[in-house]
């Protein structure tokens, strides 16, 4: 994962920045939350939907279903103790687990992931499904080299894309539909080789919604984001598009 981290900041920015574990806070800012917590069974470590389960609830690993299944069938109800709705609620919530750790489908080397279907190589992820090397990314169908991306599809070789939809080498956009090496934009739609863009269609070579040639486009593109490797390698993060738009110069 942190060759693959690695290849992808490259493709992106010309040049290795950093481990991905340096920048893990960076990336999993706007992803679905996730949480590790004990299991009630084993004591061991299990990953959850940490805004959907209650502090107080108790957790168990997928692979202990088993025994949790064992457990529970030697406490049956006893009939004598439920005489209303909250005694039956009551020995209901003794017996009430959250499953965690859920890797489905033909998986493999998934780690402190949850939901996670016919996925390789996937660490702090949830709700992906048909990913393949992809790190703190959330609620995403068929990402390959994805880091810190969610809601959305389709998506290969991004770094910190929001809401997207058949997206290739891009980094910080948000709401994007079908774009190609596309930097620090918002709402595109089939659009390629644009840079802080907005509520553009159909368009190419484009930075800050100007229109230039290719030549000049190419130009600018290589100072920009070789100043972009400069600053994620000083900071451990990059400037974000979600408070470019919001206007948080303090990100």
């Amino acid at each position: 994962l942190n060759r693959a981290w690695k290849s992808t900041c490259k493709v992106l920015t010309g040049e290795e920045v950093g481990d991905l574990l340096d920048f893990r806070d960076y990336l999993k800012k706007y992803t679905d939350p996730i949480e590790t917590r004990k299991s009630k069974i084993s004591g061991e470590d299990v990953t959850i939907s940490s805004n959907k389960v209650p502090k107080s609830a108790s957790v168990i690993g997928y692979s202990e279903l088993k025994e949790y299944e064992d457990r529970i069938s030697k406490l049956p109800l006893d009939i004598n103790k439920i005489k209303d709705i909250d005694s039956i609620l009551e020995s209901v919530k003794e017996r009430a687990y959250y499953s965690g750790n859920v890797v489905l489908g033909n998986s493999n080397h998934v780690y402190l992931s949850h939901r996670c279907i016919n996925t390789y190589y996937a660490l702090g992820c949830q709700d992906v499904y048909d990913g393949k090397y992809v790190a703190f990314t959330t609620s995403i169908r068929n990402p390959q080299y994805a880091f810190g991306c969610c809601w959305g599809g389709d998506i290969q070789f991004c770094i910190k894309i929001l809401d997207p939809y058949k997206i290739t080498r891009s980094m910080e956009l948000f709401h994007c539909n079908v774009a190609t090496d596309c930097y620090y934009s918002a709402s595109l739609e089939d659009c390629t080789n644009c840079i802080f863009s907005f509520n553009q269609r159909s368009k190419n070579y484009m930075i800050g919604n100007i229109q230039l040639t290719k030549d000049k486009y190419s130009e600018i593109k290589k100072k920009l984001v070789s100043e972009i490797a400069v600053y994620m390698k000083k900071n451990k993060a990059a400037p974000s598009i979600i408070e470019i738009i919001r206007g948080d110069q303090d990100g």
